[in-house]
């Protein structure tokens, strides 16, 4: 909820200001490119641990389902969520049946296209230099951001 203060242009001698409560609140959004589709399948939640990420596993197991894919071949990098203990006997369960987990290298975020594509438009674009009143208002913007890139 507190607002991301970018570089932005200004008349000279001049100063934008950006009025927020303080509030350190945060919005997280689990987000998975689909390809060859061109989409993208997201989830988000009040925290980001092994749980919330489980649970986005689960809705793209669905979504696999559905779309009567064979096998779904997941990228992820190696936040603490992905590599948990609890996440780690999840995959291995499903590993058998319809998804098969490729863990980019450490400390290389480049790699990793939603990081470089998604995430930082998403900040750029949404997030940057504006307040939003409630995490709801937020939260609206997101989903019709993530939405509205998932069509493109």
């Amino acid at each position: 909820m507190r607002p991301y203060i970018t570089r932005t242009y200004m008349k000279r001698g001049e100063q934008q200001k950006i009025l927020h409560k303080g509030s350190n609140s945060k919005v997280n959004v689990f987000i998975t490119l689909l390809y060859p589709q061109n989409g993208i399948k997201f989830t988000t939640s009040k925290t980001r641990n092994s749980n919330d990420f489980i649970n986005h596993l689960k809705s793209i197991k669905r979504y696999v389902i559905k779309k009567s894919i064979r096998r779904f071949i997941l990228v992820i990098d190696n936040a603490s969520f992905h590599v948990s203990k609890k996440t780690k006997q999840f995959i291995e369960k499903q590993s058998e049946d319809w998804l098969t987990v490729l863990f980019l290298p450490t400390h290389a975020p480049f790699l990793n296209i939603v990081e470089t594509k998604v995430n930082r438009n998403l900040k750029k674009d949404i997030c940057a230099n504006y307040n939003y009143e409630t995490e709801e208002n937020l939260l609206c913007t997101v989903r019709r951001y993530l939405r509205y890139f998932g069509y493109r």
